[in-house]
């Protein structure tokens, strides 16, 4: 008797793959929202992972018993945190701030910010730190966490403080170092501009580079100049915009503005 040959595999973008496809994208976007109170109602009733969900209890003990800390049992495990989300949320600060690892901290390079008030050619000076900080930032594992949860603290409103908060108290010194750099130079920001609203504005920047170079390096690589890398050049740009350079004190959009207008014949 002739086999029966093998019944081919579903085909994953028929009809009935797009229902279920259609479902999956449903709950990604329910995950994402601001407020579980957002879900549609057929959504209501499910309960999302915490976040780090993958993060279980055993794998923390066991990894701290193979370090050779004293006591690391269950029991004092369970007497410090009632529930795994308490813990969750220590270990994201923890983490975050490189308390485990202080010299490993990026944010140190801050110090570098003295070395720009000297340079000869300020421009180069501020790639080189730029390009620096970048390529700490990229060679940590851990600098792409808040992107990770990021989008999801809403739903974790006591996780996002304390974050904020933490977040609130690293920018400070570095708010500091900018104002001494402007001020080594003696140059004022254009209207409209502070130096923490130049400080929250080089962060996105950071941050948004830092995630387009691990998700499209090369064509981040691609995109740089001879000497330097495409973010360090886009702050380079940044700051010349938002910098009264010729002490007009016209705000950055009309400084443009004007540069651009047709000239009169």
């Amino acid at each position: 008797m002739d086999q029966m040959a093998p019944r081919p595999p579903a085909a994953a973008d028929d009809a009935s793959a797009k229902h279920f496809l259609d479902a999956a994208a449903q709950l990604i976007d329910a995950m994402f929202t601001t407020s579980p109170t957002d879900r549609p109602r057929r959504l209501s009733a499910i309960d999302f992972p915490a976040t780090l969900e993958w993060l279980r209890k055993e794998d923390i003990i066991k990894l701290a018993q193979d370090g050779g800390y004293p006591g690391a049992s269950r029991k004092a495990f369970d007497n410090r945190w009632a529930t795994k989300e308490d813990f969750v949320n220590d270990a994201i600060i923890h983490t975050m701030l490189y308390r485990d690892a202080p010299n490993a901290d990026p944010a140190l390079q801050r110090a570098q910010l003295a070395g720009v008030e000297t340079a000869e050619n300020v421009g180069e000076a501020i790639s080189l730190f730029c390009d620096a900080m970048l390529e700490s930032l990229m060679s940590y594992p851990r600098s792409f966490l808040l992107l990770h949860i990021g989008p999801l603290l809403e739903q974790h409103p006591k996780l996002k403080v304390a974050i904020v908060q933490d977040m609130n108290r690293s920018f400070a010194p570095w708010h500091e170092g900018y104002a001494r750099l402007f001020a080594a130079f003696k140059v004022e920001l254009r209207p409209g501009w502070s130096i923490e609203r130049y400080g929250l504005t080089l962060q996105s920047m950071l941050d948004g580079f830092l995630l387009r170079s691990r998700v499209q390096g090369q064509q981040m690589d691609e995109c740089r100049s001879e000497d330097a890398s495409l973010f360090a050049d886009a702050v380079v740009a940044f700051t010349l915009g938002v910098i009264d350079v010729d002490q007009g004190g016209q705000s950055s959009r009309d400084a443009l503005s004007f540069r651009l207008a047709p000239t009169q014949n």
